[in-house]
């Protein structure tokens, strides 16, 4: 099944059901070829935690990136997959071993013509819907701060890519609807031109996608939104006591005055409003000003912007309790531990929020901590169940 769970023109958008068995699945081997700085790699893991030290550039994100990728189908710092390929090759291979109520092998092998070829126990796949659930992960590094102090675009594509993992067939919808957007833009530009077009059924037949597609997107955000608001609040207030935290889903035409939505039921009435009303607008700007495309998600501290007016702190507590609602969200709609991927992270928080970082995993999750230090993990209850060293490209066990 390759289409989306909920047919958009069935208006109402669920995420499936929570499951009350969880998995533990852990990555046991990784064997990279040519993968970035990685000519030919095999490495072995253990459940716990797993340290990867090293000075910077010399390959830690890359093997993070890489487990990612194993994870995804995709990077989580690069639009072409083709970067991923070291520079002396024409291919890279990633070839895992994971444990998923039994050993399952994951091989990925990219060419320089941009075919990627998935095999699942030696079976070929087709899509990479086929195998993106085997080993689900969540990455958190320091430039997802963005996603609190950076563009809208971060805070949509943190949700998108939330619902691509958990809906069947998101990415296949969201898809269109970039391709209807296309479409009304063009026309638009059109239009600055020829102002008869206003009028032609063409027009018309494009809001009608749009409105259709866009709608839908909506209301799956705002669902997800929902579905984690309360686990946000919970781990907000566990690092900052009393922080008065609020979280809203926004959609474009309440962006300057940050008004959430009211009744999402009422949502298709309003978008049709607002499109209609804006069309002199995007005549003017030759673009679509309406619509998903250009929603946003609010935080707010005390009832203040924590994108403007919070401090740095605070900015990175957020972040991180996006990350770790990503990662809860992911256990309880797949039934499984998530692999939780920290780069470089601990160098950014002070000691007592290290601690009850740490305390909150419980070691329930794998985790992979990438550090240029061991002194970031001095006076942490952490059970390190391996270690390695990173040296350009290479990579040896250590004992800590």
């Amino acid at each position: 099944m390759d289409q989306i769970q909920i047919a958009p023109e069935a208006v109402l958008a669920v995420l499936p059901n929570a499951i009350s068995n969880f998995k533990i699945v852990f990555l046991k081997q990784i064997e990279l070829k040519n993968f970035r700085n990685y000519t030919d790699i095999n490495l072995s893991f253990e459940k716990g935690t797993i340290l990867i030290i090293g000075n910077n550039g010399q390959g830690k994100t890359n093997l993070l990136e890489s487990i990612y990728y194993l994870s995804s189908g995709k990077s989580h710092r690069s639009a072409s997959q083709l970067d991923l390929i070291n520079w002396d090759s024409d291919f890279f291979l990633v070839r895992a071993k994971v444990e998923d109520s039994n050993d399952k092998l994951i091989e990925l092998q990219l060419g320089s013509d941009n075919n990627l070829k998935i095999r699942v126990d030696k079976v070929y796949q087709k899509r990479k819907t086929d195998f993106i659930n085997i080993v689900p992960s969540v990455i958190f590094n320091p430039d997802d701060l963005n996603l609190v102090k950076g563009s809208p675009f971060y805070r949509r594509n943190y949700m998108d890519e939330i619902l691509e993992k958990v809906i069947k067939g998101y990415s296949k919808h969201r898809n269109q609807y970039g391709k209807i957007l296309n479409q009304r833009n063009s026309l638009l530009k059109s239009m600055s031109k020829d102002k008869k077009l206003l009028n032609s059924s063409t027009f018309d037949v494009w809001n009608e996608k749009l409105i259709k597609y866009g709608v839908s997107i909506i209301k799956y955000r705002e669902k997800m939104l929902n579905s984690i608001r309360g686990k946000f609040f919970e781990i907000i207030d566990y690092f900052f006591k009393n922080s008065n935290a609020e979280i809203d889903y926004i959609p474009s035409w309440y962006r300057k005055v940050q008004k959430p939505i009211g009744n999402i039921e009422n949502i298709k009435e309003e978008y049709e409003s607002h499109l209609k009303n804006n069309i002199e607008r995007d005549l003017k700007l030759r673009t679509t000003t309406i619509g998903p495309h250009r929603d946003d998600l609010f935080i707010r501290f005390g009832g203040k912007d924590v994108r403007t007016f919070g401090s740095q702190g605070q900015q990175r507590i957020a972040t991180l309790c996006l990350k770790l609602c990503e990662l809860f969200l992911l256990k309880e709609k797949l039934g499984k531990y998530p692999l939780f991927l920290l780069d470089d992270v601990l160098s950014e928080l002070d000691l007592k929020r290290k601690k009850l970082l740490i305390k909150l995993l419980e070691n329930k999750f794998q985790t992979f901590i990438t550090t240029t230090n061991t002194s970031y993990i001095e006076g942490l209850d952490m059970d390190i169940s391996k270690s390695y060293r990173v040296e350009n490209g290479r990579v040896q066990e250590i004992k800590i």
